[in-house]
């Protein structure tokens, strides 16, 4: 949120060397395109720039951020989650396509035309006060949170302080007369979220809090023929912002991405890397032979963790377990042949590459739990969704698993079974196959 423009603008004004006169438009219709530029497939849509609301698009992180309650569980630098999230369509609320056009230049400008990037640096819980332990993060407005940004083009920290990158030929699209920054000419982000041990930063300690403090945590600044003229390297963001936020192309912000849930949690301690399943033929396959192998997973939970799917409250912080199927591919092509659930769970995995040529087509992988019995689990489609019950592919972690050993920390085993078999009504062909599932523990 800024406060202090109009105050910091008149101070600087004085001190910073003056970019030249304004060559750059923001294009918000069709009006400001050339033919040219509409023939080659670039449009143009209203926005407005960079307000606390219109920075808010989904970063793809996951629905439930699992705070320990304990001390020592999740220790000062653990990762929380983290998720790679677009410029298109998620550095604006609303959405941007790829050929939306946000701004027009001179022919002249190309050279001087730059992306720049930063935290919020004048919000005490959107980037103001940084991590001493951690490189590149910064507080948030959740007590024992913090974020951290990096910049997927330049491979940079957001920090406090601009960092810039140049927008260039390839980037744009030149018609002889104007440039036009379409919104793929600026950079996608890498969000993490990390645990920290600090109760000096950070308001909000509730046992259960969806995430809507406005304050946007990165923005990226478009600079060039006029546009945000006293942006320089090394600037300091919660002085310096100049160009917002009309001038600005985007942002990104926590809020309404994630519920915090604190309370006794639990963690996946021990996992197979890969799961081997022996070869079997297609007519063993069609005579409804499968090929299997088992392997075993280990949660460890603090005391007192509490077993369920239910979504959680202020007084139950309820942990389920799941399987995310986390390849594109797989996901569209299960979607595909109709292996949902009502609730949008997968009910097999599949190839990482199913339906190219060499790999087996017809066949899926179904996982099974040994506390369960014959009924295969559906498998989460994303890290998103939560309290979706077992239809959506969360199951309470003590329904699949066993107590193993007690102390501290409870440990709990569970045993599982990884199936290739045909799936009905689909035609079996030979090949090989290669998938993968990423298990997960969370409340819910």
């Amino acid at each position: 949120m800024k406060l202090k423009f109009y105050l910091c603008g008149l101070l600087l004004a004085g001190v910073l060397p003056t970019i030249g006169h304004a060559t750059c438009i923001s294009v918000t219709a069709t009006s400001s395109l050339s033919a040219t530029a509409i023939q080659a497939g670039y449009t143009a849509a209203s926005w407005i720039g960079t307000t606390d609301d219109q920075v808010q698009g989904s970063l793809g992180l996951p629905g439930v951020i699992t705070l320990s309650s304990g001390s020592g569980f999740q220790t000062e630098g653990t990762l929380l989650a983290s998720s790679s999230a677009t410029f298109v369509p998620s550095g604006r609320t609303g959405g941007y396509s790829a050929s939306q056009v946000l701004f027009r230049c001179d022919v002249a400008d190309l050279g001087s035309l730059y992306e720049y990037y930063a935290t919020n640096g004048d919000d005490a819980y959107g980037g103001m006060y940084a991590v001493s332990s951690i490189d590149g993060a910064y507080y948030t407005y959740v007590r024992n949170v913090a974020v951290r940004l990096t910049n997927l083009k330049t491979g940079e920290y957001y920090t406090r302080l601009w960092k810039r990158r140049e927008i260039t030929a390839s980037d744009v699209f030149n018609d002889g007369t104007y440039i036009y920054v379409p919104a793929s000419a600026f950079s996608d982000v890498y969000v993490e979220l990390f645990k920290v041990d600090s109760t000096t930063y950070g308001l909000n300690t509730s046992a259960s809090y969806s995430y809507d403090y406005a304050g946007p945590a990165g923005y990226i600044a478009f600079q060039g023929g006029g546009f945000s003229p006293a942006l320089v390297v090394g600037a300091d963001s919660m002085y310096n912002y100049s160009g917002w936020y009309a001038q600005w192309a985007g942002g990104w912000s926590l809020t309404r991405q994630s519920r915090f849930v604190r309370g006794a949690a639990c963690r996946i301690s021990d996992y197979p890397a890969q799961v081997y399943l022996p070869t079997i033929t297609v007519a063993e396959l069609n005579s409804g032979s499968t090929s299997q192998s088992p392997f075993t997973i280990n949660v460890e939970c603090e005391s007192g963790a509490k077993s369920g799917t239910a979504q959680s409250t202020a007084s139950s912080a309820n942990v389920a377990m799941g399987f995310l199927v986390n390849n594109a591919t797989a996901a569209s092509a299960a979607t595909k042949l109709g292996l949902t659930t009502s609730s949008g769970a997968y009910t097999w995995l599949l190839d990482n590459n199913y339906g190219q040529s060499g790999v087996a087509s017809g066949v899926g992988i179904r996982i099974y739990s040994d506390n369960l019995g014959s009924a295969p689990l559906n498998l989460l489609p994303n890290k998103v969704s939560t309290a979706t019950g077992n239809s959506g592919g969360w199951y309470a972690y003590q329904d699949l698993t066993t107590l193993t050993s007690s102390g501290s920390v409870d440990t709990y085993t569970g045993n599982f079974t990884a199936s290739l078999e045909a799936i009905t009504g689909q035609t079996v062909t030979s090949g090989t196959v290669y998938a993968q599932l990423q298990v997960l523990v969370s409340f819910q």
